[in-house]
């Protein structure tokens, strides 16, 4: 039977579709295999450390009791009681190993465990009673006798077990890898070569419309999506085709808005919802060089909670955070109407960044921030200042030269920040002035 370009066209393109398809389920059901597998050697490991412990706690009971055997009087109790501590922690281990054990064959290993632990525990526990009443050396001899092989032995094997499970978990995982790698790379080589017989039999009629999408990928491919959508007149494959690439172009869109609005949330605070310290270095350095280029002037105002470590001891941490939360909406406020950068520097520290702001610039939104804060009113029977949350600030100013670094700024805002503090909190501090507000 003869075949149409066309009807070769849909064949090929639904043979490369379903390779694709069958590529990516396979490689999915592989990968969760993996993530399955990987998460049980997790556990299993995990067990394997409690096993270790219980290892651990039962050679500890074992000697301690053989130490309060050999103990003169003066020293019987300190073994005694070293040998209790030893026994609580191995229970609790053993409890702890029970919760994280799912399957029955392991589960009655456990137990098996307990009951020889527990029998020999008794015997110990009888021993120790012998000594109490003065039969010291045949209490002695008895303690020699009662073997802790067996006990060991229940261990030894659940451990041989667990680690057999890993090892097993591990070579599936690696022959899960093998199978996905293979598949994949036949896939690909599949489509390729599917796609060189689909362009060897296309006809010179087809050239013009080929060289628009080959213009409009290559643009895209170049990282610019600004490309106007195709459209082919006519029904054949090339005009699905042009869809497919008008459907994939807005779908890189979408990633790229959702790639700038991930960028935009890693330069977020999680708790304020403010800029953080990421987005303020990042436009510090942006600023600092535009008015080294272009000349002009950069304030910054340091704000710092006063004695907030207090409040959080007072109040909670709750509290704490949304005390964080009220201090950043009144200076994220007072930052936005004047076009600033407000962001948390780090714990209860805040900052402003001012581009193309003088100094008094900086003082006015210096003390619209304090005075935000205090009208709040949001109580502080901690503090040593007064009865409500207070803000101290430090304010500095410069005009950005290359031969200055721009954590220079930063620096003196700091010490203008001390200074206020110093002078008593609940105050600006400038910069190289002795200027402050009450």
């Amino acid at each position: 039977m003869r075949l149409s370009i066309r009807l070769k066209l849909y064949m090929s393109f639904a043979i490369i579709i379903a390779l694709f398809l069958t590529t990516t389920v396979v490689s999915n059901l592989l990968t969760n295999r993996i993530v399955r597998l990987t998460d049980s050697i997790l556990q299993s490991e995990v067990r394997l450390e409690v096993v270790q412990r219980i290892n651990l706690f039962a050679r500890t009971v074992n000697d301690n009791g053989a130490h309060y055997m050999l103990a003169p009087m003066s020293s019987e109790r300190d073994f005694e009681s070293r040998f209790k501590a030893s026994v609580s922690y191995l229970e609790d281990e053993i409890d702890k190993l029970d919760k994280l054990t799912q399957d029955e064959r392991s589960r009655e290993q456990i137990e098996d465990f307990r009951r020889k632990w527990s029998a020999y525990l008794k015997v110990k526990w009888n021993i120790i009673d012998q000594k109490e009443q003065g039969q010291v050396g045949a209490a002695q001899v008895q303690y020699t006798r009662n073997s802790f092989d067996p006990v060991a032995f229940a261990l030894h094997a659940f451990s041989k077990e667990e680690q057999e499970r890993i090892d097993g978990y591990r070579s599936t995982i690696e022959r899960s890898v093998r199978l996905n790698r293979t598949l994949t790379y036949s896939a690909a080589s599949a489509a390729i070569v599917l796609s060189l017989v689909v362009a060897f039999v296309l006809s010179n009629w087809m050239v013009r419309r080929i060289d628009r999408l080959k213009s409009s990928a290559q643009t895209v491919a170049r990282g610019n999506l600004d490309v106007p959508p195709l459209h082919f007149q006519g029904k054949d494959e090339l005009r699905d085709l042009a869809e497919a690439f008008n459907t994939m172009t807005g779908s890189l869109r979408s990633v790229v808005d959702s790639n700038q609005l991930l960028q935009q949330l890693s330069e977020r605070d999680g708790l304020t919802g403010i800029a953080n310290r990421r987005r303020y270095d990042s436009g510090l350095a942006q600023e600092w060089e535009r008015l080294v280029r272009e000349g002009g002037e950069l304030s910054l105002v340091l704000c710092d909670i006063d004695y907030f470590k207090r409040f959080n001891d007072y109040y909670g941490h709750q509290e704490g955070d949304r005390c964080l939360r009220l201090v950043a909406g009144v200076i994220q406020e007072a930052a936005h109407d004047r076009g600033a950068l407000a962001a948390r520097y780090g714990g209860e520290e805040f900052v402003v960044l001012m581009p193309d702001s003088s100094l008094d610039d900086a003082l006015g939104m210096a003390e619209r921030i304090r005075e935000g804060i205090d009208a709040l009113r949001l109580p502080h029977r901690a503090s040593r200042v007064g009865e409500t949350v207070t803000l101290s600030l430090g304010v500095a100013h410069a005009v950005p030269s290359s031969g200055e670094p721009p954590e220079e700024l930063l620096k003196r805002a700091d010490g203008a920040l001390y200074e206020a503090k110093e002078a008593g909190r609940n105050r600006i501090g400038v910069s190289g002035t002795e200027r402050s507000n009450p």
